[in-house]
C-alpha cells in the first residue's frame, strides 16, 4: 500500500481551507502533493493536477503513479485554466505571484467553482485589488509560517464586494486569529515601516505616499493589538 503524503504547513492549510469537494483543480500542481494528499484524506474524490510546464507534470505523474491514483488524478498541461474542463467544484491556485493569479482568474473566470483558495507568493495587494474589482469577496484569510517564511492564503467566493478602499488591498481581510497571524502582521508592519522611512529620506518628498503608509501602519498596529489581546485571553 502506498504511503500517505504529509503536507507541509502551507499546503496543509490550503487543504483545510478547501475542506471537502468532489473534483479539485490544482493549478501549478508541481509534485501533485496537494491532490494526492486530499484524495488520501478523503477530502475529494477526483482531481485535475495542472501545470504549464512539462517538468512539474512529469514529477506529478511520478507521484500519482507511486500512490496508485492514476484513475483519480488527471494530469493536464495548461496555462492557467484555459485547458481545464469546467467540471471542478473546488479550485486552488497556489505558489505563484499575486499578479499571475489575477491574470489566470481574469482570462478564465472559474464560474463552476464552489470553493476557491488562492495562495500568492508575492503581491497579495495586487490580487486583493483584482478580486475586489472583479466580483469576488474574500471570505477569510489565513497566515501560515513555514520555517523562516510567512505565507498568506485567501478563501474567496464569486460574490461582489460592496465597497473597498485602496488601503484594504494591502491589509488581510477576515484574518484567522492565530499565532501565525501575529507573525504575518509583524512582517507587514516592518515592511511598511521601512517603506515609510525610505519615503522620509527621499530627496523629493511624496506627502500623499507618506500619509498612505502612516495610515496603513496605524491600521496594522491596531489589528496586531486586537489579535494579540484575543490570543492572550484565549490562553488564560
Amino acid at each position: 500500500m502506498a504511503e500517505y503524503v504529509t503536507l507541509p504547513p502551507r499546503l496543509s492549510a490550503v487543504a483545510e481551507l478547501v475542506g471537502s469537494c468532489n473534483l479539485l483543480a490544482d493549478i501549478g500542481t508541481d509534485h501533485a502533493h496537494l491532490p494526492v494528499a486530499m484524495i488520501q484524506q478523503g477530502r475529494c474524490n477526483r482531481a485535475f493536477a495542472c501545470d504549464v510546464n512539462e517538468g512539474p507534470l512529469l514529477r506529478a505523474k511520478s507521484a500519482v503513479e507511486k500512490h496508485g491514483l492514476t484513475d483519480e488524478i488527471s494530469l493536464i498541461r495548461s496555462d492557467g485554466l484555459h485547458a481545464v474542463p469546467p467540471e471542478y467544484d473546488a479550485l486552488v491556485i497556489a505558489g505563484m505571484g499575486g499578479d499571475l493569479i489575477a491574470r489566470i482568474l481574469f482570462e478564465y473566470p472559474p464560474n463552476c467553482a464552489e470553493r476557491i483558495v488562492l495562495q500568492p507568493m508575492t503581491k497579495p495587494e495586487v490580487l486583493r485589488r483584482f478580486l475586489f474589482r472583479h466580483g469576488y469577496s474574500i471570505l477569510r484569510e489565513r497566515a501560515v509560517t513555514e520555517g523562516e517564511k510567512r505565507y498568506i492564503l485567501l478563501s474567496v467566493a464569486r460574490v461582489p464586494t460592496a465597497e473597498f478602499t485602496e488601503a484594504d488591498c494591502y491589509l488581510p481581510q477576515n484574518l484567522d486569529c492565530t499565532p501565525d497571524a501575529l507573525n504575518y502582521l509583524e512582517k507587514l508592519l516592518s515592511s511598511h515601516q521601512k517603506r515609510l522611512l525610505g519615503l522620509r529620506r527621499a530627496e523629493v518628498s511624496d506627502a500623499s505616499a507618506m500619509d498612505f503608509e502612516e495610515s496603513l501602519i496605524q491600521r496594522l498596529n491596531a489589528l496586531w493589538q486586537t489579535y494579540s489581546r484575543r490570543l492572550r485571553d484565549e490562553t488564560r
